[in-house]
């Protein structure tokens, strides 16, 4: 029997090794979900040329060994697909491509690199806990359907100030209240500005300013709502809803929440949909209160660079 060579290359495919570096990244699909996956990344030229950039290869003697890709997303994060090997390599590759895909993260400005795992996330959370990656949350992902929705706008003691260039200071200046002695995902406190977690809501689904709302109550703002429109599956989606701490324990998050689902049927989609974190046990217990369902869970694990990680 041959030897392993020890020389490992790892760098961006040719043209020709692309192919099968996405069939290692995405092995664990089904052929026709894999597909899908590929065709999502790389179905125009203009997506093609970033998605491409993305994939890492592990080359010994001529031959794929591995593969490992990420997509930079707006507000300087990234996520990051999990290396996958050929038979018979050995788990220090799968190290070292995805140490090499922080390094080129971190090249690119990214400040935050999450990897989303399947529950229970099985051999991959310890190989990525290997290069730095550690439990940010454990999202349940809830939808509720239109036979949840209200008929009419609810009746309430809330008013919703959709944004505008004129609020935009006042906007941000709720967001990061809401984000004070939160039960969502607390970890990524202070890990990014303001800045960057508003461009990251904004590329989620469509953008529309009157889906971004502050919520007022007697002339004064209390917290935000910021939703997004994602037509092509007919979904809106809650990007995020935060109440102020001063002004919690009203049962506002249900009043929030109607208004959302109100606005939902507004557009004509039949579902909205939202991320939690399931630690946060009262807003579960809220979101179900008004017809909300989990359908799906993952695990998030997260790496933010390091003082000593350069660009490849």
């Amino acid at each position: 029997m041959s030897q392993r060579s020890h020389t490992l290359q790892i760098g961006a495919p040719t043209a020709e090794e692309i192919d099968g570096g996405f069939a290692l990244v995405f092995g664990h699909l089904t052929p026709s979900d894999r597909t899908a996956q590929v065709n999502m990344l790389i179905g125009s030229e203009t997506v093609a040329s970033t998605a491409v950039e993305g994939l890492l290869t592990a080359r010994r003697d001529g031959q794929i060994v591995g593969a490992v890709f990420f997509q930079v997303q707006p507000g300087r994060t990234a996520l990051v697909w999990p290396s996958r090997l050929a038979d018979g390599e050995p788990e220090t590759t799968a190290c070292a491509l995805l140490e090499t895909a922080c390094q080129r993260l971190q090249a690119k400005g990214v400040c935050l690199a999450m990897a989303l795992l399947e529950s229970p996330a099985g051999a991959d959370e310890p190989m990525l806990g290997q290069v730095g990656f550690a439990p940010l949350a454990d999202l349940s992902y809830m939808v509720s359907t239109e036979d949840h929705f209200p008929r009419s706008q609810p009746s309430g003691p809330l008013q919703f100030e959709p944004y505008s260039p004129a609020n935009h200071d006042r906007l941000v200046e709720v967001i990061e209240a809401t984000y004070e002695q939160t039960l969502d995902c607390p970890r990524l406190n202070g890990v990014r500005g303001t800045k960057d977690v508003l461009a990251g809501y904004r590329a989620t689904g469509v953008y529309s300013p009157e889906n971004w709302l502050i919520v007022r109550h007697d002339r004064r703002d209390v917290g935000c709502l910021i939703l997004a429109d994602h037509p092509s599956h007919g979904n809106f989606e809650l990007v995020y809803m935060g109440v102020m701490p001063r002004y919690r324990g009203k049962r506002w998050g249900i009043d929030i929440t109607r208004f959302a689902q109100w606005r939902t049927a507004c557009t004509g989609r039949q579902r909205l949909v939202l991320a939690v974190d399931a630690a946060n046990g009262p807003a579960i217990g809220m979101y179900r209160s008004v017809g909300f369902q989990v359908w799906e869970q993952r695990r998030v694990l997260a790496r933010a660079p390091r003082p000593d990680d350069a660009g490849v």
